[in-house]
């Protein structure tokens, strides 16, 4: 479940981003946002997983309270969002799998990272990603 709880996001400029959003998503709920160029679209979805901070109001998503996550508790919240980006940041002189695996390197050693080594485990998880997905 996410609930937005009087939101609001104000920029350093002064811009209002968001402005008193009450919104409750339940879980399983399929949901689609529209609405006008700057109306706080992008702004709305990047709140979730905290890439923009909101500074009003409270953020809840499955019983945890986003704003008061730091450092590592953070990053794992982080790591079960799943988002797609308009642009989605690809390597493109890279491969499918190498791309889809680089997901893995926020938990791997730095020498598996810098040798681009992968367990058997994320190997197959990826490719059931690509069946999923109808890749395969």
């Amino acid at each position: 479940m996410i609930e937005f709880k009087n939101v609001s996001k104000t920029y350093p400029n002064g811009t209002k981003g968001l402005q008193n959003v009450n919104l409750k998503i339940e879980q399983g709920e399929f949901i689609a946002i529209i609405g006008l160029s700057g109306a706080g679209k992008s702004t709305l979805i990047r709140t979730i997983n905290r890439m923009i901070d909101i500074t009003e109001g409270e953020l809840v998503v499955d019983d945890t309270n986003v704003s008061e996550l730091k450092g590592k508790s953070l990053r794992r919240f982080r790591r079960k969002i799943g988002m797609i980006f308009q642009s989605f940041n690809l390597v493109s002189r890279s491969t499918v799998i190498r791309n889809v695996l680089t997901s893995n390197v926020p938990d791997m050693p730095w020498y598996k990272v810098l040798l681009g080594i992968y367990s058997k485990e994320q190997k197959t998880h990826a490719l059931e990603a690509f069946d999923k997905v109808g890749i395969l």
